[in-house]
């Protein structure tokens, strides 16, 4: 498995700068109010990714319609977790529910931006 662990290494540099830059953000520039999940946002989006990532990278060792599904699959759970969580959140802490959300999906789409990526690296 050496892309995943080409990928393991990468992500976990770009989770690293992303953790220190929020948390120079979360002290340095208080009017930007990024919710005080952001570590638990992080961590979750951080273990998600990475499992994901390695069920995908060896469906492409199959078939494409394989990794097509995959893919696919994925994705749509990753959608519906992540709506659950964010509702659920939103719900029970009506205060942070706004910078949480903000938190939430600029995590979301610097990883996810990062994943396809790598994905597309890995068939050329």
């Amino acid at each position: 498995m050496k892309i995943f662990n080409t990928f393991f290494k990468q992500f976990s540099l770009i989770a690293g700068v992303v953790l220190l830059l929020s948390i120079l953000i979360d002290f340095l520039v208080p009017k930007i109010k990024i919710s005080a999940m952001y570590p638990y946002i992080l961590l979750f989006l951080y273990l998600v990714t990475l499992a994901i990532f390695k069920m995908i990278a060896k469906s492409m060792e199959n078939r494409l319609s394989r990794f097509a599904n995959t893919y696919m699959l994925a994705n749509f759970g990753k959608l519906i977790l992540f709506t659950g969580i964010i509702v659920l959140y939103a719900f029970l802490n009506r205060d942070d529910a706004i910078s949480f959300m903000l938190t939430f999906f600029i995590y979301y789409f610097i990883f996810t931006g990062f994943e396809i990526l790598s994905l597309l690296k890995i068939k050329q």
